[in-house]
């Protein structure tokens, strides 16, 4: 993003804040996050379920941060079933707004109440994996693959926050300050630069994780994640990683005795053969080795799958799932003081949906 790139040149659709107001009203809070709050809102016009994502900024960010803008500015480029989409856009004192697409959940949340099938799982990953292979394809990385990260409605899946991505084709430094770090690649604790692999080694954790329901590198910190990497997947070394010991952190985080790689035999016990090759693959240590997302979108594992009969069979089956009708009020107080009354109908779940 170059010095020229202004926040008034993002878009002819920005608003004030009281513009904002006008036209959206917002819900409940679906979340927070480092830089702000998420809101479930409602656009007054076209009563179209919206996410209003708030993003705060402070005063010497020169109007506006550089992340949010790298955000705004990737979103807005963006036509890809599988990435969430740009709605609008609006600003006020300290704050910008971005409203998007609405979906149901991430995938963080639907863990902490299921366990996915493999089937289920195998057309979450896919569904990644196009995305992801769609933004690969224009020079950028996501470099923050994780459940959170990935909404989901009825295993429809959009990737989302791009605040961490970055465009490859404009040559700028890279930070090794990336991805949680119980997704991280080992290639970015070690120091190399890296490239869009990174978003496949994150997308391997996560289709361990989404069977077995808990991530094999969870680490209570960087070097910690980082043993366990070398616990399931062994230690890097010149045999299986040409160049690796001269990477400028290996001295320092590997002084042990090699260990062998024990992935394939944690797997084969729990997955079939095809799936267990194809996370393998993605799980491969030296870069250079391991399957892109496009190469991994053709793996055998995946033949004969059709996302659009399955992801219709999903739906229709959650509309046998017994629902009430509830009507609720709900007063959302805006920060200066005004309200919004919203009266609304939502369909309560007798059971999970999974």
């Amino acid at each position: 993003m170059n010095q020229q790139f202004t926040f008034q040149r993002i878009s002819s659709l920005q608003m004030q804040t009281n513009e904002l107001k006008k036209k959206y009203i917002l819900q409940k809070v679906l979340g927070y996050g480092q830089y702000g709050t998420v809101y479930q809102g409602v656009n007054m016009c076209t009563r179209e379920t919206v996410a209003i994502k708030e993003l705060r900024h402070s005063n010497t960010d020169q109007g506006i941060n550089v992340q949010v803008l790298r955000e705004i500015e990737i979103l807005k480029l963006m036509k890809c079933q599988q990435i969430i989409s740009f709605k609008d856009l609006a600003y006020g004192q300290n704050k910008v707004y971005i409203i998007m697409e609405y979906m149901e959940e991430d995938l963080l949340t639907a863990l902490k109440r299921d366990t996915f099938s493999e089937q289920e799982t195998k057309v979450i990953i896919f569904q990644v994996l196009q995305g992801l292979t769609y933004l690969h394809q224009l020079g950028i990385i996501h470099r923050d693959i994780k459940p959170n990260n990935i909404l989901h409605t009825n295993l429809e899946i959009k990737i989302c926050d791009l605040g961490m991505a970055q465009n490859l084709n404009k040559l700028k430094p890279q930070t090794t300050r990336i991805q949680n770090h119980s997704y991280r690649a080992p290639e970015v604790f070690l120091g190399q630069k890296y490239c869009s692999k990174v978003d496949v080694w994150a997308t391997g954790v996560l289709f361990i994780q989404l069977i077995l329901k808990y991530n094999i590198f969870q680490g209570q910190s960087d070097i910690a994640s980082f043993k366990q990497i070398i616990k399931f997947c062994g230690t890097p070394t010149e045999e299986n990683w040409q160049g690796v010991t001269s990477l400028r952190n290996y001295s320092s985080l590997i002084n042990e005795e090699p260990q062998p790689r024990i992935l394939l035999t944690l797997l084969n016990k729990k997955l079939p053969p095809l799936l267990v090759n194809l996370i393998d693959s993605m799980l491969t240590l030296d870069p250079s080795q391991r399957i892109s997302a496009q190469d991994a979108l053709l793996h055998p594992y995946f033949h004969g799958l059709n996302i659009e009969k399955c992801l219709h069979k999903i739906q229709a089956n959650r509309k046998k799932i017994n629902t009430e009708q509830q009507t609720y009020t709900e007063v959302f107080n805006y920060s200066d003081g005004s309200k919004a009354i919203i009266v609304s109908k939502i369909l309560k779940k007798s059971k999970n949906c999974f």
